[in-house]
């Protein structure tokens, strides 16, 4: 999947945002469309349950072979949850020394930015914005039990779903409640999403902080 690009004058490597699920194919062009504009940006969606540390270096490297003479900033955009129960997590050091080995060196960098513990959390820092979209009525909204997003998940959100006859389903399916969030609000609200917001930004003009010297 392509993501939004910058003018061609841009002056700076893309960003290639690695997505782990279709939720988050869904919910980061929102952000960029927001945070990010004018920076060249490219999303790769992993597929599958494989090796994640083989499929990012895989990604950096297809990207490459697609665009020569193109330099990148590799974004790991991942559940720490789903991270912490999989049988190969994500080794940043790993997916590096990887670069390093395939001489990737237009690879500038590998970073990570984590949903903790899953994305579905951080649509909690705009718990108005679901309690709106599942049309609960003033009285039956309790936005003070999710005040700590971080505690709450994927299931959470389901159950808060159901309790006003709703449905929720991760995905593809998820497109028109996420596309209803306050994405600004989420971002000020998550301080691993605005950390990671924040260094796209300032590494947006960088060519230096090469993997192989």
């Amino acid at each position: 999947m392509g993501g939004a690009r910058g003018k061609d004058t841009f002056a700076g490597p893309v960003s290639l945002l690695v997505l782990e699920g279709e939720t988050e194919e869904i919910f980061y062009p929102l952000v960029a469309a927001r945070y990010l504009v004018g920076i060249p940006l490219h999303y790769k969606l992993l597929r599958g349950q494989g090796n994640i540390n083989r499929q990012v270096t895989g990604a950096a490297g297809q990207y490459l072979h697609n665009n020569p003479g193109t330099r990148v900033r590799v974004y790991c955009c991942i559940d720490a949850e789903r991270n912490k129960r999989s049988a190969t997590p994500l080794e940043l050091d790993f997916v590096r020394e990887e670069i390093v080995r395939r001489n990737l060196r237009r690879v500038l960098s590998v970073d990570a930015i984590p949903a903790d513990p899953e994305i579905e959390s951080w649509f909690f820092h705009d718990i108005e914005g679901v309690y709106g979209f599942v049309q609960a009525k003033k009285s039956r909204r309790n936005p003070g039990r999710y005040r700590n997003a971080s505690k709450f998940g994927k299931r959470d959100l389901q159950r808060l779903f159901e309790q006003f006859g709703k449905v929720y389903v991760s995905g593809k399916r998820a497109r028109h409640f996420i596309e209803s969030l306050d994405v600004e609000r989420i971002v000020k609200n998550c301080p691993d999403l605005c950390a990671g917001v924040t260094l796209i930004r300032t590494k947006a003009h960088d060519m230096t902080d090469h993997l192989i010297r």
